[in-house]
């Protein structure tokens, strides 16, 4: 990294940590003001994008451990 771009970091820095209490409060004034149906929509939204949530799984798993464990067991 050359010093321009040293400096240039710095100068990004300074205005993100200047920036963050007026985020912060823009963030709570748009959560206060959020009403419960666009909650819900945002949450569903969220929710609904693959890899958020575990996808059920059919086994508990015990029989991969077990194969694991005489993998290592071998060794």
């Amino acid at each position: 990294m050359t010093g321009a771009e040293r400096e240039a970091a710095r100068r990004r820095l300074r205005i993100w940590r200047e920036a963050e209490p007026f985020l912060a409060e823009q963030r709570w004034r748009e959560l206060i003001a959020l009403s419960d149906a666009d909650a819900l929509q945002m949450t569903k939204s969220l929710l609904g994008r693959p890899g958020i949530v575990p996808v059920p799984r059919d086994t508990s798993g015990l029989v991969e451990q077990q194969a694991l464990f005489r993998q290592s067991h071998r060794r």
